[in-house]
């Protein structure tokens, strides 16, 4: 996996992760790497798991926010179930994707779509072309449509619409 990082240090970034709801729990890691481990997606990504939490306390803003990895963790919490010292990392990681935002960063295409298919199904992923035809052949039923209008009342109550493009 190719890594480039911007150096550039914000010595207030640490303070600005730990004061977030969750982020008190981010001076307990010791590195250990079991989050990393546990990680479903670690292998794609340019930033794993624990080396996040050490750019987050050295102050690497910028090159978090503009990392794959934030966008590329599952939220699976897996990382955060088996951390022994209880750090919440997924929840620090959906700060750090605030933070990107608040920044600027550009949303990955894969993430506005599979958001876009929330909003317009109900689903994060649409059902292929082979899904469909299995499902046809095995004589099941059509999958039913979802109610999308608790969905689209929230996002559209948010700023969220314009930033994943949305409406």
């Amino acid at each position: 996996m190719k890594r480039i990082l911007n150096l550039k240090v914000d010595k207030a970034f640490f303070q600005e992760v730990k004061n977030s709801h969750t982020g008190r729990t981010l001076p307990y890691c010791y590195q250990c790497g079991t989050c990393s481990s546990s990680c479903p997606v670690a292998d794609e990504m340019d930033i794993k798991p624990h080396e996040m939490v050490e750019l987050i306390k050295i102050g690497l803003k910028e090159a978090l926010a503009q990392s794959k990895a934030i966008w590329q963790c599952s939220t699976c919490y897996m990382c955060t179930e088996r951390c022994p010292q209880g750090v919440q990392l997924t929840s620090i990681i959906l700060s750090l994707r605030d933070i990107a935002m608040r920044e600027g960063v550009l949303i990955p295409d894969a993430v506005k779509e599979s958001c876009k298919n929330l909003y317009d199904t109900g689903r994060l992923l649409p059902l292929s072309q082979f899904q469909k035809d299995r499902r046809m052949k095995l004589q099941l039923p059509d999958i039913p449509q979802l109610d999308t209008n608790p969905i689209k009342g929230l996002v559209n109550k948010t700023r969220v619409a314009n930033i994943l493009e949305v409406k």
